[in-house]
């Protein structure tokens, strides 16, 4: 191996290393600044006042209690009751209506325990012959078939790139699902890079796909 292949090879794994440092390290200190920013500028200027010097991490701090004591709120009756009349009128500003929804739904996705409903991550023939999607099974049931014989049915929520909230629902026989031994998580990470992110354990598998009957 020559000394310019050497050279070039050592910088791209310079690269590879401390690219992804660098971006992640910028990334959360610009948003801990974006975040201490929001209400630091209305803060600083009475703590100035008040003890001659301010702080930085004051804003951050008072959206963090901020979020609190709105969980508090949150979580009793009573306000679960009203919360939703003053969601009503918010939503009554225009454009919020095309705005908020989405993200709400997206946040109570990403910090929510709903995805932990999805029992299984699966593979299964769809939308047709030799096209295999990714799905999560919610539930099982019994059903009968055609020929009525019992069948053991799964009921499979299919997941959108890049936003995981947004899917499709289908049931299709367990028989031509396959299983895949991942978490969800993992799943989700697939799904939202488009299959760059994959699992070196699922890389690792030699998958056995099993076709739906009607492709047989």
């Amino acid at each position: 191996m020559n000394l310019k292949i050497k050279i070039r090879r050592y910088f791209i794994a310079g690269i590879v290393v401390l690219l992804p440092l660098f971006i992640t390290i910028n990334i959360l200190s610009l948003s801990v600044r974006f975040l201490d920013n929001l209400l630091g500028r209305f803060i600083r200027p009475y703590i100035e006042t008040a003890y001659g010097r301010s702080f930085f991490g004051l804003g951050l701090l008072a959206i963090i209690v901020i979020i609190f004591f709105t969980g508090i709120l949150a979580t009793n009756m009573f306000m679960k009751k009203v919360m939703p009349f003053f969601e009503r009128l918010f939503l009554r500003i225009p454009f919020v209506y095309q705005i908020y929804p989405s993200i709400k739904q997206l946040v109570r996705f990403l910090f929510s325990d709903d995805k932990l409903h999805f029992k299984k991550v699966i593979l299964f023939e769809y939308p047709r012959k030799d096209v295999f999607t990714l799905g999560f099974i919610t539930n099982e049931f019994k059903s009968e078939s055609v020929a009525g014989a019992d069948l053991d049915t799964v009921c499979i929520y299919i997941s959108s790139a890049p936003n995981p909230v947004t899917g499709f629902f289908v049931i299709v026989p367990k028989r031509n699902v396959t299983v895949l031994d991942i978490s969800i998580e993992d799943a989700f990470k697939i799904i939202i890079s488009g299959g760059v992110l994959m699992p070196k354990d699922l890389l690792a598998q030699k998958l056995d796909l099993k076709k739906s009957d009607d492709s047989k």
